[in-house]
């Protein structure tokens, strides 16, 4: 047997271990406090239930968020792995992934692509049209060709045009499971130019993993490799991993409590449980880990002033200075 060059041997492996993994190069760790606002007024006893973002991909900001699904509606959708088409793969996972981001910080849009590119849906809030973004997710058909770089071009022109909202991240997921004409790569180089923040990418049973990689890679993202239905929708909805390369979250919360690995949402959202404000600076501490093991940490501070006594009690205090009055008026005469 012809023995293999040692220089040879080590680009096998270096390819191996590229190929092997289920994200890109992870550019930095980054966690983020969205709410509620640190130059808010807030009173002693008050519950808040402040709100945040983690990320792989070194966002950094947003008080929340703007995403465009970017779906794969060609021909080879139609074909069937475990039961179900690849379609109903993607129409569960994404449906999945909607249900569980925060309803009253994201906009969700919906852009169909084949041979072209279509926007199903625009940029919508949740909070009043979650069932109009999972009709268009549902509305997803299986034919023509496929052009990534198309779908990626439209989402682009709608995460950053007039139905944007101010101060939110803007996201791509984009979902395929073919081998795209054109150079989508390069439409992910133009998109972040343009304004997105990250494109993140997910390969279908059949897709080409270079070319996902390299939208992932050129579009500030991850790229993850979809081999089942049920860990695909665990990764949309976060309750196995996520699409956006953090692998726990940890949190202080403003009274000492220490919460180990908080529940995320497949784009990295947390949400805390109730908290009562005390009196003075309240300080709660997020602790990001990405899959490397790499952290990285951020503070939100809500300052509680004394409660406003209630109406009611201003009106008890008057009349008890009145009669404390009418009292002494009598000890006097």
């Amino acid at each position: 047997m012809k023995k293999i060059p040692k220089y040879c041997f080590a680009l096998f492996m270096l390819a191996s271990a590229v190929f092997a993994t289920s994200s890109s190069v992870l550019a930095a760790v980054a966690v983020n406090w969205a709410g509620p606002s640190s130059s808010g007024v807030y009173f002693a006893g008050q519950v808040v239930n402040p709100f945040g973002n983690a990320n792989a991909s070194g966002i950094v900001g947003g008080s929340g968020l703007d995403l465009a699904l970017v779906l794969d509606s060609s021909g080879s959708m139609g074909a069937v792995d475990s039961g179900k088409t690849l379609n109903q793969w993607l129409q569960e996972a994404s449906t999945a992934l909607v249900n569980a981001l925060p309803a009253a910080s994201t906009s969700v849009s919906v852009i169909d692509f084949d041979s072209s590119a279509a926007i199903l849906q625009g940029l919508t809030p949740l909070s009043s049209g979650s069932a109009a973004v999972i009709s268009a997710i549902n509305a997803i058909d299986a034919s023509g060709g496929t052009n990534i770089g198309a779908g990626i071009d439209s989402a682009a022109a709608e995460l950053t045009g007039a139905n944007h909202t101010a101060g939110s991240t803007q996201m791509m997921v984009v979902v395929s499971d073919g081998f795209s004409s054109g150079d989508p790569a390069s439409s992910a180089l133009a998109a972040l130019g343009a304004g997105v923040d990250a494109i993140h990418t997910v390969g279908l049973p059949g897709h080409d993993a270079f070319t996902m990689q390299n939208i992932a890679t050129s579009g500030n993202g991850i790229y993850t490799n979809a081999s089942s239905l049920t860990s695909l929708i665990d990764l949309f909805n976060g309750t196995s991993g996520n699409l956006v390369g953090i692998d726990h979250v940890d949190i202080t919360m403003n009274n000492g409590v220490f919460i180990n690995d908080i529940a995320i949402d497949g784009l990295g959202n947390f949400v805390l449980p109730d908290a009562t404000l005390a009196l003075g600076d309240n300080v709660f501490t997020a602790v990001a880990y990405d899959t490397l093991g790499n952290s990285a940490s951020a503070e939100l501070i809500l300052t509680a002033i004394p409660a406003v006594p209630e109406p009611s009690t201003y009106a008890m205090l008057g009349l008890g200075l009145l009669l404390l009055g009418w009292v002494n008026r009598r000890h006097i005469v």
